[in-house]
């Protein structure tokens, strides 16, 4: 298993962490990783990014606060949630993922990225990543 330690910058935010995961992998042999995020308020996708795609990650990132309005009457905030949003937009993506290997790398198409979805930054949050033989 590894570790991967991640600091985010904003409330909502799509980071691109595929070079961490190459890093982390190096060396690791097996033919599939599983990407685990274990917060109930992020998440992680893999989805397009690099030339052409550059903007991708922004027009998610402003879908889900659209879609998701801070500003609605949510229910768990009386169970002393401060940020129900976030749950919500979480629920929208997902918690792991698993990607091929191919020669120890992330078996990606060749505009696919990994990204942790961030729903509730700033803050380090953790990924962790299980390699399967």
């Amino acid at each position: 298993m590894h570790e991967l330690k991640v600091a985010t910058e904003r409330k909502t935010q799509l980071l691109d962490v595929t070079d961490r995961v190459h890093a982390a992998l190096e060396g690791a042999e097996g033919s599939l990783v599983t990407l685990f995020v274990p917060h109930t308020t992020a998440g992680v996708v893999v989805q397009a990014a690099g030339p052409g795609a550059s903007a991708v990650a922004t027009d998610i990132e402003s879908a889900l606060e659209r879609l998701v309005d801070e500003t609605w009457p949510w229910e768990h905030v009386h169970e002393g949630d401060r940020n129900p949003w976030s749950h919500v937009r979480t629920a929208l993506t997902a918690s792991s993922v698993s990607i091929p290997l191919e020669n120890g790398r992330l078996a990606l198409g060749r505009l696919q990225a990994v990204f942790l979805a961030e729903f509730d930054g700033p803050r380090e949050r953790t990924l962790l990543l299980a390699v399967t033989r």
